[in-house]
C-alpha cells in the first residue's frame, strides 16, 4: 500500500519537501491557500547566503532595537500590542539575546545553510532546474565608519566558520564592483554564497514534481486538520470542504503556521515579519554579484534583466498593506549605494510576512503527542537558503533516516 502524504504549503519550503517526500516513495499532495510561490517566494531578497545564516535575537539586538525604535524608517520596526501571543513571543525573544544562544544559534543555522548550498548545486545539475542560480558570493557594504569598523571581527568569524571572506576598502570594493557609488566606506565580500530568482525555482520544482506524480491543488485553503487518538488522518480543505486523508501532514504554511496548530492545542511561538521589496525591470547597471548594505539592512540582488531591492522587518501583526515611509526607506538605501540609482517608481512594490521564531531557529520536527504530523516552519529571512535542506530533513523525518544535518536545534523541545 502507498504511503499518503499532504504537504501545506506552496513556497519554497513545501515544495522542497514535495521533492524530497517524493523521492522517498510518498504519494504527495501539495495544497496551496493561494497560487504557488505567491507568499514570500515571490519577491524576497533572493539571496542563498549561510554567511548570513544568524538567529534575529541576540547580546547587541536591544540595544540597536531601542535606537530603531525612535525612527519610523528603521530597518526594524516593533508595534507594541497587548495580544497574548506577541507577549509570549517577546519574552521568548528576550531569553534568546544571550550570547551563547546566538552562537549556536549562528552555528545550526550555517551548517545547514552550508549543506543547503550543496543541495541547490544537485537540484540544478541533476534536476535541471532553472531559475538564475550562480553561486558569486556577497559583498556587504557598509556606508559608515562605524559599520565598517566591524568587518574585520566579522571577516575573523566567517572564516571561524569556514567561510571565505575578505575586507575591501573603498578603492578595493569599487574597482571589484563598478556598480557602486563612492559614497560608500568599504565592503566585506563572502565567496561561496548564491543567489536566484526564487519564484523561478518554486515553479520549476513544481513542475519537476508534477512530472513525477505530485498532485498539486491551488486555491484551497486548509480549514483544519484531522486528528484523532493522537494521530494525524488527513486534513479538511476550504472551497468547497473536503476530507483529504493522509498517513502524514507536513505544515510548511510560513506565517499561517500557528493557526492549523492551535486548534490541536498547540502552541507555536511564531509572528509573521512583514518585509518589502521593489523589484526594478530594465536597470541599466546591474551590479555583478548581490549586495547587502549593512547598516540599513537591506539587500540588492541582479536578477537577469531586473534588479530586486529588499529589506525591513515589521513586528506589527497581520496588518496589511505598505507602509510607504519603510518601503521608501528601503529603496533609498539601494539609491544610496548604486552609482546608477533605481528610480522606485519605476519599481514593483512588494510586502509578504516573514515567519519569525521567538528565537530565530526554524522548527522542522514531528509535533509532540500527534504522531504523522511535521512542521517545517519558522525560518524568517531565510527560507529560501534552507529551503533543500529542510525538504530534506522533513523527508529524513518521515522515513525515520539519521537527518542530514543535526536536528537538536530545530526541534520542538527547546521550547
Amino acid at each position: 500500500m502507498s504511503k499518503q502524504a499532504i504537504v501545506v504549503g506552496g513556497g519554497v519550503i513545501g515544495v522542497a519537501a514535495a521533492h524530497y517526500l517524493n523521492l522517498s516513495g510518498w504519494q504527495v499532495t501539495l495544497i496551496e491557500r493561494g497560487e504557488i510561490g505567491q507568499g514570500c517566494s515571490y519577491a524576497n531578497a533572493c539571496l542563498i547566503v549561510p554567511s548570513h545564516a544568524a538567529p534575529l535575537p541576540g547580546p547587541g539586538v536591544l540595544p540597536q532595537a531601542a535606537r530603531w525604535l525612535l525612527r519610523p524608517d528603521s530597518p526594524v520596526y516593533v508595534r507594541p500590542r497587548l495580544d497574548g501571543g506577541f507577549l509570549d513571543w517577546s519574552r521568548r525573544f528576550l531569553r534568546a539575546c544571550s550570547a551563547k544562544a546566538a552562537r549556536s544559534g549562528t552555528d545550526a543555522l550555517r551548517g545547514a545553510g552550508a549543506a543547503g548550498l550543496a543541495l541547490f548545486d544537485e537540484l540544478v545539475s541533476t534536476w535541471r532546474l532553472e531559475f538564475g542560480y550562480a553561486r558569486r558570493g556577497l559583498l556587504n557594504v557598509f556606508v559608515t565608519e562605524e559599520g565598517f569598523a566591524r568587518a574585520a571581527h566579522e571577516r575573523e568569524r566567517l572564516q571561524r566558520a569556514g567561510i571565505r571572506a575578505r575586507v575591501l576598502l573603498r578603492e578595493e570594493a569599487l574597482a571589484f564592483e563598478p556598480a557602486l557609488s563612492p559614497r560608500i566606506v568599504g565592503g566585506l565580500y563572502a565567496e561561496g554564497d548564491a543567489h536566484g530568482d526564487s519564484y523561478a525555482y518554486v515553479h520549476a520544482l513544481a513542475v519537476s514534481v508534477q512530472s513525477r506524480g505530485v498532485r498539486i491543488v491551488t486555491g484551497r485553503p486548509v480549514r483544519r486538520l484531522l486528528a484523532r487518538a493522537g494521530r494525524v488522518e488527513g486534513i479538511v480543505a476550504r472551497n468547497p470542504d473536503e476530507r483529504i486523508p493522509a498517513d502524514l501532514v507536513v505544515l510548511a504554511a510560513g506565517a499561517w503556521t500557528p493557526a492549523l496548530l492551535a486548534p490541536l492545542g498547540v502552541r507555536f511561538p511564531l509572528q509573521p515579519a512583514k518585509g518589502y521589496s521593489c523589484t526594478v525591470s530594465g536597470y541599466r547597471r546591474p551590479p555583478s554579484v548581490p549586495l547587502f548594505v549593512e547598516e540599513r539592512r537591506v539587500a540588492i540582488t541582479p536578477l537577469g534583466d531586473r534588479l530586486r531591492i529588499g529589506g525591513t522587518l515589521e513586528l506589527a501583526g497581520y496588518r496589511p498593506g505598505i507602509n510607504e515611509r519603510r518601503y521608501q526607506a528601503v529603496v533609498r538605501a539601494a539609491q544610496e549605494v548604486l552609482a546608477d540609482p533605481p528610480d522606485a517608481g519605476r519599481g514593483e512594490a512588494w510586502m509578504g510576512y516573514r515567519p519569525l521564531m521567538a528565537d530565530g531557529l526554524p522548527v522542522i520536527d514531528r509535533v509532540p503527542g500527534i504522531d504523522g504530523l511535521i512542521v517545517a516552519a519558522g525560518h524568517g529571512t531565510l527560507g529560501f537558503t534552507l529551503s533543500p535542506i529542510t525538504g530534506r530533513l522533513v523527508a529524513d523525518l518521515a522515513e525515520g533516516r539519521p537527518p542530514a544535518v543535526p536536528l537538536a536545534p530545530f526541534r520542538f523541545s527547546r521550547f
